[in-house]
């Protein structure tokens, strides 16, 4: 691995730690393909401000998409770790919150390799519609997922949690609240957008909890 490569990987890897631990207490699962990853400082909130290579200054700094699956609260958080960490290991960050959903965030992915940056973290909204896509990222720069991950892609690494087992863990806390209630107890479930890949899976795990099923991760 040459060395722009490498701090590449290595900008994407912490600056994603920084994001994920910044907002919670337990630590990232790290699946790992081979590579790392860290982070700095431009940021672009929606998909009408992508940042064209030409615009960035011309240093010798290694510049990175942080790509998330939409736009929260979560994220600014998010955003606050990844640009802490490009501070700390002198890089440029992108950070992107596509607005409109899948669209946004392929139009993203491709001005990655249009503008040539170093390495892109991305939470992909639908992996398995975003297979080629993402693998073309791979081939042109370091790729890695996080909060969602891409299993079948050629990312380098993924960080982030079983969103599956986090919908069963929540699915434990609701019975723990409910024990003592008797009869039928209705539960509402709100997810962001339906059809993105973290939530479903964080809905079926808690679904299936609840319905005393077992544990079925695909």
């Amino acid at each position: 691995m040459n060395r722009p490569y490498f701090l590449a990987s290595l900008i994407l890897f912490s600056g994603s730690l920084f994001a994920l631990t910044g907002c919670g207490d337990s630590a990232p699962d790290i699946s790992d393909n081979s590579g790392s990853d860290t982070t700095t400082a431009i940021n672009s909130t929606d998909s009408e401000n992508t940042v064209a290579r030409s615009e960035i200054a011309e240093d010798t700094r290694p510049t990175v998409a942080y790509i998330t699956n939409g736009i929260a609260s979560f994220w600014d958080i998010a955003k606050a770790g990844a640009l802490k960490a490009g501070e700390d290991f002198d890089a440029e960050v992108l950070v992107q919150m596509p607005a409109n959903g899948i669209d946004d965030q392929k139009r993203m992915l491709e001005d990655a390799i249009t503008n040539g940056l170093d390495g892109v973290a991305v939470s992909p909204i639908n992996s398995d519609n975003q297979l080629d896509l993402l693998n073309e990222v791979a081939e042109h720069t370091v790729l890695i997922t996080h909060d969602s991950d891409a299993v079948n892609s050629d990312r380098e690494l993924y960080i982030g949690m079983s969103n599956y087992d986090a919908g069963r863990m929540c699915g434990e806390l609701v019975e723990a609240a409910t024990a003592d209630i008797e009869g039928t107890v209705p539960v509402m479930i709100f997810v962001g957008r339906l059809g993105q890949e973290n939530a479903d899976a964080r809905r079926q795990g808690l679904i299936d909890q609840l319905m005393g099923r077992d544990s079925d991760p695909t």
